[in-house]
């Protein structure tokens, strides 16, 4: 049994190792197509692929912490917190796939042309998003917050890139059109109980 799981958990960082390779071999791979901040405009979610990225993961205070052995016990209780911070944005950005998902599915509900291959590609990068963020997830509780700085930079990129896809898909949208269709949107999360702006 313990073979199978840790064949499973090797299958899925093979994965996630290949897409690594993947997006950076398309030349997307370091930074967000828009530059260093993804363009968050979809009413519905967070701010957390806007928030500022390098306080959430930066290493520089807990170093210096490190260097000063009588600080230990608040050396632990920065790792603690910055663990328990970093694991909320982390659920934050699977939260905000699930809205950009939701968002995909109105527009394509509402008339917005789209081809099989955008689709696919809009399919594959929210599953592998809430892959890496769930494998990420475990890997930050497991080894702490400082660990896996690339893992959860490739994380928020994913999701960058759906966010991405869902306001160019808009963009071709006419004005007249978009005010409806923002309007529509923003009534549907009401329905569903979702945070706007």
């Amino acid at each position: 049994m313990i073979g199978i799981i840790v064949t499973f958990l090797m299958a899925i960082l093979g994965l996630c190792l290949l897409s690594v390779f993947c997006l950076r071999h398309d030349g997307i791979g370091g930074k967000h197509p828009t530059g260093n901040r993804p363009n968050v405009l979809v009413a519905g979610l967070s701010a957390a692929l806007v928030s500022p990225f390098e306080i959430i993961i930066g290493t520089d205070d807990y170093r210096k912490l490190r260097t000063i052995p009588e600080l230990k016990s608040v050396r632990d209780m920065f790792w603690r917190d910055r663990r328990r911070i970093v694991l909320l944005w982390l659920d934050e950005l699977r939260n905000d796939v699930h809205v950009l998902w939701e968002f995909r599915r109105f527009l394509v509900r509402n008339g917005l042309p789209v081809t099989f291959r955008e689709e696919a590609s809009v399919v594959f990068t929210g599953l592998l998003a809430l892959l890496c963020l769930n494998v990420v997830r475990a890997a930050v509780f497991v080894f702490g917050p400082f660990a896996v700085q690339g893992a959860l930079g490739y994380a928020r990129l994913l999701v960058g890139r759906l966010s991405t896809w869902g306001l160019a898909a808009l963009a071709h949208v006419p004005a007249t059109r978009k005010a409806e269709i923002e309007e529509r949107w923003t009534q549907q999360l009401l329905a569903m109980g979702m945070r706007i702006g």
